[in-house]
């Protein structure tokens, strides 16, 4: 900072020696290393200040970045990224009325015969079937397992 060497310093001690005296020097000494250990605690102290004000303003940054986080909604923010300009959340309201304004015009009616009409569509109701009544054959009783020789089936495999 001040870029002073050792011949600079020579020099200064020299003067300093003729000027204060071989007597007083020990006593000037103390007191200007006392005088420079006080400014140099008073440096780590602003220095200090300034660190802590930088900590604050950090932390206040920080502060901001996660209460803007709490606020944040995340249906907007994925509704904004998937349909930006709107128009499927539109199209989507549209047919919703569409589908209201028809179901309001008495579109589920029973006419008793098994079928819906509803918005001009035939919704025809089937009983459900399991397996069709040829394809299952009960299984045999005991009298009929006991009146089969086992002797049909070895003679088949032979």
């Amino acid at each position: 900072m001040f870029d002073i060497g050792w011949s600079e310093m020579a020099v200064v001690a020299l003067l300093a020696l003729i000027v204060i005296g071989p007597k007083d020097l020990p006593r000037v000494m103390r007191a200007a290393s006392h005088w420079v250990r006080k400014a140099r605690a008073l440096g780590r102290e602003f220095q200090s200040g300034i660190d802590e004000m930088i900590r604050e303003a950090d932390l206040d940054d920080a502060k901001n970045a996660i209460e803007s986080t709490r606020n944040l909604d995340i249906d907007k923010v994925v509704q904004d990224t998937l349909d930006p300009t709107g128009s499927v959340a539109d199209e989507v309201e549209r047919l919703e009325a569409e589908t209201r304004a028809e179901t309001a015009d008495g579109a589920d009616r029973d006419d008793g015969d098994g079928e819906d009409t509803a918005a001009g569509a035939t919704i025809v109701k089937h009983p459900v079937q399991i397996a069709p009544p040829h394809s299952l054959t009960p299984p045999p009783t005991e009298e009929e397992a006991a009146s089969t020789p086992d002797d049909d089936t070895s003679k088949k495999r032979a």
